[in-house]
């Protein structure tokens, strides 16, 4: 895959996901929600930063990997810190 439809196919990704997150946090009350749209929440969350990390691969050199193990763990982090 060529480098520039990469970064056009996860530029849109991103943007996509970015819309996802803005209409489920001005959509959804999180106090009344489905536990479906609070996984929805988390899956949507997950992507975008690790469409932002990729898209930030030109400016900071990062392995794939720890692309992924960034944002699962800010996700658990987040996971966690709604449980306590």
């Amino acid at each position: 895959m060529k480098p520039e439809f990469f970064n056009r196919l996860n530029l849109v990704g991103t943007l996509v996901f970015a819309l996802g997150f803005a209409a489920i946090l001005f959509l959804i009350d999180p106090f009344k929600a489905d536990p479906i749209f609070i996984y929805l929440f988390y899956f949507v969350l997950f992507f975008l930063i690790f469409g932002i990390l990729n898209l930030l691969d030109r400016i900071i050199k990062i392995p794939v990997w720890c692309r992924l193990l960034i944002a699962a763990t800010v996700i658990a982090i987040l996971i966690l810190q709604k449980r306590f």
